[in-house]
Parts: C-alpha cells; structure tokens; sequence
C-alpha cells in the first residue's frame, strides 16, 4: 500500500464496492477523516482507499491528498515550486463570477479577451506559465498546454518540480511533477478538478518531461 494519505473534503463520502456511481455503498465517511490510499481507477475519477476496516472506492473531487511522503524538501531544485505551493487552493468561482488570480494566470499568456478574463477557459497551462515567469524564467506565454514540449530541453529522468505534459481529449495538460507510483504521477498544477491542487495522473497519458535547458 502506498503511504500517501487523502482527507476528506465533503461532508459526508459514500465509499462504493467498485469504481462506478451504479456500485454499492458499502461505508460512510465524515468530512475531515483521513484515509489511506491504495489505488487510482484507470480514468482517474475514482480513488481506492482504506480506513481502519473499511476499503472501497470514491470519488477524487472530495478527497485531497495530503502530501506527507512527498512534503517539499528545505530547498526546491526549481524555483517556481514554492511559488505553485503557495497557490494550492485557487479555483474557480461557482456561476458567472471570475476569482481575480486565475485571471492574473490567463493573462499571462498570449490568450486574447474574452477568454482570457474568465476562469471557465482550460487555464493549467497558464498556471504553470505564470508560476515560471514570476520565478524569473521564461515561459510558452501559452494557454495550449502542449507548447511545454517544445520548453527548455526533454528529460527521462523525472525530478521534483520538473514540468510533466499529459495527453488529454482534444487537447493535453501540464503540471509540475511530485511523485509517482507504479500506475500513475502525482503532480501539482492548475485546473485540476477547477483548481490548483495536487493530483494523480495516469502513466499511460504521459507526453513528455521538461526542465530548463
């Protein structure tokens, strides 16, 4: 079993006996629990996890990982990580409203109005270029987030903090790598579930590493 933890952020999760909302409920938990996890579903959606004897499956939007395996280290390689981890937390404003900050990323990126002004628009990869620029570097200054495969120079080796560029329907995501497990990667980025938060990806949707070169 894996060491990461996730906390629960609903009020109250039904854990199911498999990874569809058609599936049983086999337990309740409570907002705050903390639970351990196990697995992630192929899709991503849904979480296997464990607490004390209960085991079964909820769904990622109401659960947050709690980063105690992977908890920054006294000094990040690249400089933009403490900047995106003092950004954990920004999302999106429910119905017509627009939160300020994401806006602050869309514009940093060559994305014209009105696009630019609402937080509604795909904006991962303007997080992560306006995370890079504040750091001192240059970005894409794109909200496409396949133009990281064309920044700075590729790596295998992934490292802490390093750029990860995921393939996606119509489109792609990128993100700045934490950790993996056997199945997936764990990366901090924008717009994941309409927010900046850690999250699992699926290996088998990875593009390609980058770091500055």
């Amino acid at each position: 079993m894996s060491e990461n933890k996730y906390k629960v952020t609903a009020n109250s999760l039904n854990v199911r006996e498999a990874p569809t909302i058609n599936a049983s409920v086999i337990g309740n938990l409570n907002k705050g629990d903390v639970v351990d996890y196990i697995s992630t579903s192929g899709d991503g959606y849904w979480i296997k996890i464990q607490k004390n004897g209960l085991q079964g499956w909820a769904s990622h939007k109401y659960l947050s990982l709690i980063t105690t395996v992977s908890d920054p280290p006294t000094a990040e390689k690249f400089p933009w990580m403490p900047i995106a981890l003092a950004e954990v937390g920004v999302k999106e404003f429910p119905g017509s409203g627009d939160n300020p900050r994401i806006v602050q990323y869309l514009k940093s990126t060559n994305l014209g109005a009105p696009s630019s002004s609402q937080d509604e628009t795909p904006w991962c990869s303007a997080f992560a270029n306006w995370c890079v620029e504040q750091s001192g570097y240059e970005g894409t200054d794109s909200a496409w987030a396949r133009s990281w495969l064309n920044w700075g120079k590729k790596t295998t080796t992934p490292e802490r903090g390093c750029i990860v560029v995921f393939s996606r329907d119509g489109g792609g995501h990128v993100a700045f790598y934490i950790g993996e497990t056997a199945d997936h990667i764990e990366v901090l980025g924008g717009n994941q579930s309409n927010e900046v938060k850690i999250s699992m990806y699926p290996k088998s949707r990875l593009l390609g590493y980058r770091i500055p070169g």
